[in-house]
């Protein structure tokens, strides 16, 4: 009869400790990301982005983002969407008159 019994393996190995370590970074930046941004600037991006949502639906593209600064602040603020083959399209959206419908840009 053999008595001798494997040691436990502990859970934190080093590769356990990096993933973990990964992982809550990423969970920092992105949170942290949120709580710093400029309120004014969230402002911004939500209006575009709603917009772009709205201008999505009906051309049938699929919403990805806008930025929340006006480079050359004229009302409008870049955004992106993905089109049916999956490219990417370059749109410009208002964040102030939202009578108004997104528009194509050139790609910079």
């Amino acid at each position: 009869m053999n008595n001798s019994r494997k040691p436990k393996q502990s859970v934190f190995t080093p590769v356990n400790l990096i993933i973990a370590a990964t992982i809550i970074t990423i969970i920092l930046i992105i949170g942290l990301d949120n709580l710093l941004e400029n309120p004014a600037n969230r402002q911004i991006r939500q209006t575009a982005e709603k917009q772009l949502r709205l201008f999505a639906r009906g051309y049938s593209l699929d919403a990805i983002d806008c930025e929340g600064i006006d480079s050359n602040e004229n009302g409008w603020v870049n955004c992106r969407a993905d089109d049916r083959q999956g490219q990417t399209v370059y749109l410009e959206c208002p964040y102030q008159v939202t009578d108004q419908e997104c528009r194509y840009r050139e790609k910079n």
